[in-house]
């Protein structure tokens, strides 16, 4: 354990000295910590009167996300419906046990591997409360500080080391995806940092990620959890804001209080935390369309006229365009083909080649969506 000593403090001294008369003034480099050149280090979370002890923790998503996002109050747990992915991510902590302990799901409850201070008069009550909390040699450059209060562990913001600040790239809204309500896309363009390929590569932002943290115009920022919003390619990003679970029925969304906010808000920076560092991404702006209450749109498809009649579209959308899909098969390996696209009106007309290649792939069945430019993507019920 040691007292944590700034460079600024030390230079301070030394100028001093100097301003004295002093014909040398010697700094103890060996009690000084420079963050390697590409990093930006934010001190001020440690008092530099107090030894520290450093290690790594297992923390809820509660405490992981303290301090640094609008509210932690309705974290609970990402509930799984299966037993798949329980170790895809290395830093991700789950109640699973075995496949038939948890024949019916897993849940996700935080983020293990988290680098944190604790004041070293302070360990024994922490570890008392903490058992995960393993000392560590080296002081990390990224921290939450952690104290004891009253019998209880009180996490600080985390004292994040920015590797890097990306402000050249594109971002992409999708509505009414697979995984959420909605999904944003972080497209680099100068950079390549996140991993956006099945292929494995020298990504700075992979599998290992943490968290990632969402901010808005408005100042609003949320949290995301693994395998609700947080995938293995973490270039995309989803989410719900309902409770209803149609996009994504494998899990059961948490945090719900918070992600519902994100509705109507622009997104204007990303942060992707690891263990050791964090990326930021500034963006001129990503605007969270609103989720269409209570549509009911619905189409009939008519394969041998090439047509889809549709039914009580909503009539307040702007610039409403529908968008046909003949799906065979189901997951990853499913084959889809894109037979329609065009704008809204009572009657659509399909691509005929579009549809007889779709068709040759096998029996399947029709997505059919409506978008347009104030409602996020309405699925329309195909009958």
């Amino acid at each position: 354990m040691k007292k944590k000593m700034y460079l600024s403090l030390m230079s301070v001294m030394a100028l001093g000295l100097i301003g004295c008369g002093a014909k040398e003034a010697s700094v103890d480099t060996e009690s000084v910590e420079v963050a390697e050149e590409e990093t930006v280090q934010m001190n001020g979370l440690l008092d530099p009167d107090t030894a520290y002890v450093f290690g790594t923790a297992t923390l809820s998503y509660a405490e992981f996300y303290s301090g640094d996002v609008s509210s932690v109050d309705s974290y609970d747990a990402v509930a799984s419906a299966t037993t798949g992915k329980s170790e895809i991510f290395p830093n991700m902590v789950t109640d699973f046990v075995d496949e038939t302990t948890n024949a019916d799901g897993y849940h996700i409850t935080g983020v293990k591997n988290v680098n944190v201070a604790v004041p070293a008069d302070q360990v024994d009550a922490y570890k008392a409360i903490n058992d995960s909390f393993v000392e560590a040699d080296v002081e990390p450059e990224q921290y939450k500080v952690v104290t004891v209060e009253d019998g209880k562990a009180k996490y600080s913001e985390t004292n994040f080391a920015v590797a890097d600040t990306v402000t050249d790239a594109d971002a992409q809204l999708l509505t009414g995806t697979v995984w959420g309500d909605y999904e944003i896309d972080i497209l680099e363009t100068s950079t390549s940092y996140i991993k956006n390929t099945r292929e494995d590569g020298d990504f700075k932002i992979d599998g290992n990620i943490q968290g990632i943290i969402l901010e808005t115009e408005s100042g609003l920022k949320v949290g995301m959890e693994y395998l609700q919003s947080v995938w293995v390619q973490p270039y995309e990003i989803s989410f719900n804001v309902a409770s209803d679970n149609t996009h994504n029925q494998r899990m059961t969304f948490d945090n719900l209080d918070e992600l519902s906010k994100l509705e109507k808000e622009t997104v204007t920076k990303v942060t992707f935390i690891n263990q050791n560092d964090a990326y930021v991404y500034e963006l001129d702006g990503v605007y969270v369309k609103p989720v269409y209450k209570d549509a009911k749109a619905t189409a009939v498809v008519d394969e041998k006229a090439e047509t889809i009649t549709l039914s009580d579209v909503p009539a307040d959308l702007e610039n409403p365009t529908v968008t046909a899909t003949y799906v065979v098969g189901e997951g990853r390996e499913a084959i889809r083909t894109e037979v329609c696209s065009a704008a809204v009106a009572d009657s659509v007309q399909m691509d005929s080649a579009a549809l007889k290649e779709a068709k040759a792939a096998g029996e399947g069945s029709y997505t059919i969506v409506i978008s347009s430019d104030n409602y996020a993507n309405i699925a329309v019920v195909t009958e």
